[in-house]
């Protein structure tokens, strides 16, 4: 009796509590959405996979729509909780077999501007923007083949499904026949910190703080490792390693190492980021890198950030004051026997008087295939003023 009720009055605390939320919930959804700068206010709803493989793939999708979305400022996104904890005090089920009509009411309750939600079926991806609690419009295509970065897909889908602009600087090779530009970038410095991997031996901790990984969510620091550890390596991790590790008779010193798995491959890959490199506006650079992969697709992104603080940045923290406003990008090559040199030549610029770009981060990305890639001998050089 005592049991039954404790019970029954932990469900009505319970009912009462979830009732509480709906009410104000319901009371605050009708007001003004948060608005910044007088853009519009945006949720990414959870996406629908029609299999266990494709929920895995519309998690890593979802987190990829929301994160395209934050970085891009088009809109003010609503964070991913107050989603989930808006469905959950709704009581709506959200899985297969999904019940499209419940969108509308999410909508409606959190009070938006606009909505995305998304449906994964095998390796397509389909994408529909709600305007209010109405369907806008919807656009649809396959994550990803073997030349197209998922991310890179997921930027197509957004500026198809809602004009949202991406500024890219595709392919765009190195003038290696210029001998002026080769000696500028002979003799002038090397602006990337740590681009030869070697300020983690030099050390205690051993860590290169100068290099961060992304897997998701998860941000880290690759740390030196012996060669015999780094035959070790576990899937979707990084490390700094002996260039013998990757080459046995190749050059001597010290290289990045990724190795990624074959879940982590086929849907948001893995990335090394290198830490903020100054530069100017509207001037020309270089850059230049070697690499050796098993097996993986290696593309490699220029991203270049602009100071533009807004109500949401943090006064304490100088990186939540960047925005990404430009990106170049190589061309997407694949595994090779040995070393291969990868270089571009780029202007890191952006239409905007206001805000110029201040800065880069050299980005490498994994995907498609499972396996290990090395990194070593990256530069960056400034070799010219605006032609």
């Amino acid at each position: 009796m005592q049991k039954t009720i404790r019970h029954s009055m932990g469900t009505m605390l319970g009912s009462s509590l979830l009732m509480l939320i709906i009410a104000t919930t319901s009371q605050i959804a009708p007001a003004a959405p948060a608005t910044r700068n007088g853009e519009p206010s945006l949720a990414v709803l959870p996406f629908i996979g029609h299999s266990a493989a494709a929920q895995r793939l519309a998690r890593h999708m979802r987190f990829a729509v929301a994160k395209k979305i934050s970085r891009n400022g088009h809109v003010k996104r609503i964070s991913d909780h107050r989603v989930n904890m808006m469905i959950s005090a709704l009581q709506i089920s959200w899985s297969e077999p999904f019940d499209k009509s419940q969108v509308p009411q999410v909508v409606k309750a959190l009070g938006v501007d606009e909505a995305i939600m998304g449906y994964v079926q095998g390796r397509k991806l389909t994408l529909v923007l709600y305007k209010g609690p109405k369907i806008a419009k919807s656009c649809s295509a396959v994550i990803p083949g073997s030349d197209t970065s998922p991310r890179l897909t997921v930027e197509i889908l957004l500026t198809r499904l809602d004009n949202v602009k991406f500024h890219h600087v595709s392919s765009q090779q190195a003038d290696l026949a210029n001998p002026v530009l080769a000696e500028r970038f002979k003799r002038r410095p090397n602006l990337v910190a740590d681009g030869m991997f070697t300020a983690a031996a030099r050390t205690p901790s051993h860590i290169a703080k100068m290099w961060e990984g992304f897997l998701k969510a998860r941000i880290f620091h690759p740390k030196l490792l012996p060669a015999a550890a780094a035959r070790r390596l576990p899937n979707n991790a990084i490390a700094i390693v002996p260039t013998s590790v990757a080459v046995p008779h190749g050059p001597g010193g010290y290289c990045l190492m990724m190795h990624v798995g074959p879940v982590v491959a086929v849907n948001n890959g893995l990335a090394v980021e290198s830490c903020w490199i100054p530069v100017h506006n509207g001037r020309h650079y270089r850059f230049s890198c070697w690499y050796h992969s098993t097996a993986p697709r290696v593309r490699i992104f220029l991203k270049g950030f602009a100071y533009q603080p807004d109500k949401f940045s943090n006064s304490k923290s100088l990186a939540s004051q960047r925005f990404e406003r430009y990106r170049a990008e190589l061309l997407p090559v694949a595994g090779n026997r040995g070393w291969d040199r990868e270089v571009m030549d780029f202007t890191p610029s952006t239409e905007d008087k206001k805000h110029k770009i201040q800065w880069i981060r050299i980005d490498f990305f994994i995907y498609v295939q499972p396996g290990e890639v090395f990194f070593r001998h990256v530069q960056l050089t400034n070799i010219g003023r605006t032609r």
